[in-house]
C-alpha cells in the first residue's frame, strides 16, 4: 500500500508512546511507524513507475508552510484533535488535488488522528487528554508492505520571514 504521512518528531514520539502506555493500549505496533495519514493511494501495484514518479514530481512542486497539529482527544485507540485541524485539513486538499492529476480519485472526508494501537482494547468513551502537539515540517510518501519505506520526503518551508518585535 502506498500511503502519504506525517510523522511525529522524536520527543513528541516519546509523548504517543507514553499515553498508549497510560492508557493500557497494545504496544505491539512499532514507534517508529506511528504516523497521521494525509492520504490512502491504494495498492502500489495499481501505481506503474512512470505515474508514480508523476507523483513524486507534483508532490515536489508543492509549496506549503509548516503547520501545527494537536491532539487533544482520545477516542477508540486514536488521538484527534477535539476541533479538527483545519491547517492540515487544507494541507490533505493540496495533496489530495496532486493525486488527483495522477488519475486517482481520493475521499474527500478527512479528520486527522492518529492510531495508537492496531490490535487490543480500546478506550471505551471518548475523552479529553493533555494535548499533544508540534509543527509538520515534512511529509513522506510510504510504501507500507513490510514497514515503512521512504519513497519521498519534502520539506515544508517558512515563506515568511518572522518579523522581530
Amino acid at each position: 500500500m502506498l500511503y502519504i504521512m506525517i510523522k511525529p518528531p522524536p520527543a513528541e514520539l516519546r509523548q504517543v508512546c507514553a499515553r498508549r502506555s497510560t492508557y493500557g493500549l497494545d504496544d505491539s505496533y512499532p514507534a517508529d511507524r506511528l504516523h497521521c495519514t494525509m492520504l490512502r493511494l491504494g495498492d502500489e501495484a495499481d501505481w506503474p513507475s512512470s505515474r508514480l514518479e508523476q507523483l513524486r514530481t507534483l508532490l515536489g512542486t508543492i509549496s506549503a508552510e509548516p503547520f501545527p497539529v494537536a491532539f487533544d482527544l482520545i477516542a477508540g485507540n486514536l488521538l484527534r484533535g477535539a476541533r479538527g485541524m483545519p491547517l492540515a485539513a487544507a494541507f490533505h486538499r493540496v495533496l489530495r488535488q496532486k493525486a488527483e492529476m495522477c488519475g486517482v480519485t481520493i475521499e474527500h472526508n478527512f479528520w486527522l488522528h492518529l492510531t495508537l494501537a492496531y490490535r487490543g482494547v480500546a478506550i471505551a468513551a471518548a475523552r479529553k487528554i493533555e494535548p499533544i502537539s508540534w509543527m509538520v515540517e515534512e511529509f513522506l510518501l510510504i510504501r507500507s508492505d513490510r514497514g515503512h519505506e521512504p519513497l519521498g520526503r519534502w520539506p515544508l518551508q517558512q515563506r515568511q520571514l518572522a518579523l522581530a518585535l
